[in-house]
């Protein structure tokens, strides 16, 4: 459940903290008080999107964050370890910032996550049902998802939409390799051209540098071996060689450092330097002898270089050319085998596409089995919420196999006696959408899915006797599930086990939404509010205190 939630710099808000309990906690609060403000701030923590108005203005960045304890879906542990990140231990937090610039961080236990990963791990802990989500209800296309969270198959349907993916994948493969077949011969034309071309020139790994530093060394043949020549005597094997004077100085330097001791270190240097001579003289003298470089070597020289910088023009580079190589002899291969490989490519699609509908087919079966206990649930929830004659049917045709089975789930309603049940977006009122809505979310919630459940003005369309029984059924969820709702109906608002008043002030000029918890005794003139629409007076509130003490002598 959620334990806290802590808003900095959101929109109106400068600073909010609350903390919640178990049972149903109501937002109270005028229309434009700040209550959606502070559901919009809750959803930016749980990976909702984050308008350019969000920060508040004057402010650096917003922060929201929110903990989560109590016990734990078992799903969540597994979603955390996948993302490398610390298993649940009865506290979990939420963190989201957002600069004024836009850029936005997102963390979990004060470790840095991606947006996704955060709405992962968010759906597990929360269901957010918004006001206008009842209009998706119209749409059949999320009939399907919805039974599939109630009978908790979201593993199985992953398993299927991998299972697709496969099929894609190999129908890909094998249309691909069909489109190859097609122009075979013409490629395998090109294939053989590139092959032959690279081939017959053979390049080696580094061959350019090679080439061109030989090519260079025997153009300049004539000028190296008179530069190395020198070199070689003026060090070490001429008359009167640097090396034969540095002998003779440091013959006589050892004499005079026999008499003057502090000269030793330079006798070590003079002979220092006297070795380097026969070394330097040693490594340079193989250029002093003339390379075997004829015309014809050199030519030959110039002949490949030529050959090797058509190659490197052509294909960027000698190593680019050699994996140009390897790649049109791979694919020289395969062509040569395209038959082969079609046979095999249609047989992994026919393999593909049994493995899927065979997964199609048992996700069809667990749908199928969980209907009754549907249609039970919510023909359950509605006749408690007024609508005793009202039907639910859940009506399902096949459909091409594809990512989300074989099934085609409709939702099918009937509100009177006597008519037959059809499609919601022919027949349903918005007071009944709001009641339908409640009724699966009812269903849903008795397999303890998530542990906290957000009611968002769910209230259109009804009001009366019919706000009692929806607020009696919110309050039973409130038995197995965190409630927070916001609503403008007293009649609901008095099911409330806890309260949090939601005001707009204005100081100096300033804006702010403030939210604090207020306890049931308090809250009596707020919900008076509610039913007289305007101003509190003696009347309302004494209406509002019969009207919850009637709500608490119904409970249980």
């Amino acid at each position: 459940m959620l334990r806290t939630l802590s808003i900095r710099d959101v929109a109106l808000i400068e600073s909010v903290d609350l903390e919640f309990s178990e049972g149903m906690t109501v937002f109270l609060g005028e229309t434009g008080a700040g209550k959606s403000i502070i559901m919009d701030a809750l959803a930016l923590a749980l990976g909702g999107r984050a308008p350019s108005d969000t920060v508040r203005k004057g402010a650096r960045k917003a922060i929201v964050e929110c903990t989560f304890g109590g016990n734990a879906p078992g799903r969540l542990a597994n979603t955390l370890r996948a993302e490398g990140l610390d298993a649940y231990d009865d506290s979990l937090v939420l963190r989201r910032e957002v600069t004024a610039s836009g850029t936005t961080r997102s963390f979990i236990n004060d470790s840095p996550v991606p947006l996704q990963t955060v709405r992962t791990v968010a759906s597990l802990l929360m269901d957010f049902h918004g006001q206008h989500d009842t209009h998706g209800l119209l749409d059949s296309s999320t009939h399907c998802a919805i039974l599939d969270s109630l009978a908790g198959l979201q593993d199985d349907v992953q398993e299927m939409a991998d299972a697709w993916q496969t099929v894609l994948d190999a129908r890909k493969s094998f249309h691909d390799l069909q489109e190859k077949a097609k122009t075979a011969d013409f490629e395998r034309s090109r294939l053989h051209f590139i092959i032959q071309d690279i081939e017959s020139v053979n390049p080696s790994p580094g061959e350019d540098s090679q080439v061109a530093a030989d090519l260079l060394r025997g153009e300049s043949s004539e000028s190296i071996v008179a530069a190395a020549t020198t070199v070689r005597d003026r060090l070490y094997g001429g008359d009167m060689s640097a090396y034969d004077q540095l002998s003779q100085a440091v013959q006589a330097l050892s004499s005079l450092a026999g008499l003057i001791p502090e000269l030793h270190s330079h006798v070590e240097e003079l002979e220092s330097a006297r070795v380097a001579c026969r070394e330097i003289a040693g490594d340079v003298a193989r250029f002093a002898d003339p390379e075997d470089f004829s015309a014809e070597r050199l030519e030959e020289l110039r002949l490949r270089q030529s050959q090797l910088q058509r190659l490197i023009r052509k294909y960027g580079s000698l190593d680019s050319a050699r994996e140009e190589y390897v790649r049109a002899t791979m694919m020289m291969s395969m062509l040569e085998n395209v038959d082969e490989l079609l046979v095999e490519a249609e047989s992994a699609v026919e393999r593909a596409t049994a493995s899927a509908l065979k997964k199609a087919n048992i996700l069809s079966e667990k749908r199928k089995k969980t209907f009754p206990r549907l249609v039970k649930s919510v023909n359950t929830s509605l006749a408690l919420m007024g609508m005793k004659a009202a039907t639910l049917i859940v009506a399902n045709t096949m459909r091409p196999l594809g990512a989300n089975g074989i099934d085609d789930v409709a939702f099918h309603f009937s509100a009177n006696p006597g008519e037959q049940p059809r499609p919601l977006d022919r027949i349903a009122s918005g007071g009944e959408l709001s009641r339908l809505m409640l009724a699966l979310k009812r269903a849903i919630a008795e397999r303890g899915s998530v542990g906290t459940m957000i009611f968002d003005e769910i209230d259109t369309g009804i009001s009366g006797r019919i706000a009692t029984t929806v607020g009696a059924v919110m309050h039973d969820l409130s038995a197995r599930h965190q409630i927070f709702c916001i609503t403008h109906l007293a009649q609901i608002a008095a099911y409330g086990s806890a309260f949090v008043r939601v005001e707009k002030r204005i100081d100096g000029g300033t804006t702010r939404v403030e939210a604090v918890a207020v306890p049931r005794t308090m809250a009596v003139d707020d919900i008076a509010l509610l039913m007289s629409g305007t101003t509190v007076t003696a009347s309302t509130r004494t209406s509002a205190e019969e009207l919850m003490n009637s709500v608490l002598e119904r409970l249980p």
